[in-house]
């Protein structure tokens, strides 16, 4: 386990209280150590609708979530590359743990676009966790130097349980009839949690529906769309580094997407492991007769690994890029086409396994079947919508107008 490293406080006034991860290399031996206990976690987990709390206090303490947070707000930053390395190295054992791991340690970083009085107040402890809403109903307005929240609602709220803050997406209505789409940060103090998480998949994740109802939301506690589309965030000027002034749009699934392309590694290794024990005392014959069987594990283990190196090369080259314009437009749009053909091709890779996995994984009790259940259901998020990506990619490549953020300006 990592030592606790305390270190002078940073530019913003934060103590460094996570542990410091320091390479690729490292973040990846802390997860492995972990990896034991996330799966001895899974079946608790999965019955109780609820990650374990040991697991996300064993990857607090080893400073995993602060593995893309800057510096100066506590962090290692490492970079999203790293972030999806050990999100999918969690998702081959435990596609929940994976994704809540992702969420919470990608959408923190969500903060470090916020006004830095928002900066300095959420993360002066920087072991805060931060949950998301992107799209939460209800109604905004404006009052005095802030904002009033009413009827507001949303679901899929991952990381609740844990979660200090939660980052919610809504619009202001101006006086005049018009809407400013724009980003909150709320206390999860303010927040009812409402217990509806029953689905067919990612049961261990908790992802339950929330409501805010009439609650004042300061104005440094938000940021607008429009700028955090444009790389233009007041928080941007607080940071290095060309990751802070690019559309966020481009940047925010890539805390989630290592998850399903984790839980697919996961799926063909499990696989293979108890065709490899069924083969172990069989005759040549006996084994050659498991060729297609055998052909398929390597198939399908290609497809994956071609899928999760697609979307770390794309995660590398943000990590690299010094400006945002030395991202081309084509590059800009390859990114979500990747996310999402990677993720579907997992999800297909995944399929072929369980198709050969035979009567028994239908059972509840059936590893297999929870992680047939879990990549299905994960693929199933919008970043990964295939239609929509390949269409705005193809726009590009053809040389049309691509399509806009949908950002309404009028209700």
């Amino acid at each position: 386990m990592a030592s606790l490293v305390m270190s002078n406080e940073s530019d913003l006034g934060v103590a460094r209280n996570w542990p410091i991860v320091e390479s690729s290399a490292d973040a990846l031996k802390r997860v492995q150590s972990l990896l034991p206990d996330i799966a001895k976690s899974q079946k608790p987990s999965e019955e109780s609708r609820q990650l374990s709390p040991d697991v996300v206090d064993k990857l607090r303490a080893a400073g995993l979530f602060g593995i893309v947070m800057p510096r100066n707000l506590g962090g290692s930053e490492l970079g999203f590359a790293d972030l999806v390395r050990v999100t999918a190295e969690i998702g081959a054992t435990s596609g929940s743990a994976a994704w809540i791991f992702g969420v919470l340690a990608g959408h923190s970083w969500l903060i470090n676009l916020f006004p830095e009085q928002a900066q300095r107040e959420i993360m002066g402890d920087p072991t805060t966790l931060i949950g998301t809403v992107f799209r939460l109903g209800g109604n905004v307005v404006e009052e005095d130097d802030g904002y009033r929240l009413s009827g507001g609602s949303g679901m899929f709220c991952s990381g609740i349980d844990y979660a200090t803050w939660v980052i919610i997406g809504n619009a202001v209505k101006k006086a005049d009839g018009s809407i400013e789409p724009r980003f909150f940060i709320v206390p999860k103090s303010d927040i009812e949690v409402v217990d509806d998480w029953f689905t067919m998949g990612m049961r261990a994740t908790g992802s339950r529906s929330i409501k805010i109802d009439n609650v004042f939301i300061p104005a440094y506690r938000s940021c607008s769309l429009a700028d955090m589309l444009a790389g233009s965030t007041p928080g941007a000027r607080l940071h290095d580094g060309a990751i802070y002034r690019m559309p966020f749009s481009n940047l925010a699934p890539f805390s989630i997407v290592g998850a399903p392309l984790g839980m697919a590694k996961g799926m063909v290794q499990t696989f293979a492991d108890h065709i490899g024990r069924k083969l172990s005392t069989a005759s040549p014959l006996e084994i050659a007769e498991q060729s297609a069987t055998l052909a398929r594990i390597a198939e399908v283990g290609a497809e994956i690994d071609a899928a999760l190196a697609l979307v770390i090369s794309d995660a590398e080259m943000i990590d690299r890029a010094k400006d945002p314009a030395d991202i081309s437009a084509l590059q800009n749009a390859q990114i979500p086409r990747n996310w999402a053909w990677a993720v579907q091709r997992a999800r297909h890779a995944a399929n072929r396994i369980f198709e050969a996995s035979g009567g028994t994984a239908i059972y509840n009790d059936s590893t297999m079947q929870s992680m047939f259940r879990d990549i299905n259901s994960s693929a199933q998020h919008f970043a990964f919508t295939w239609d929509r990506a390949m269409t705005s990619y193809g726009r590009i490549a053809a040389g049309l107008k691509a399509g806009e953020f949908a950002m309404p300006t009028r209700k």
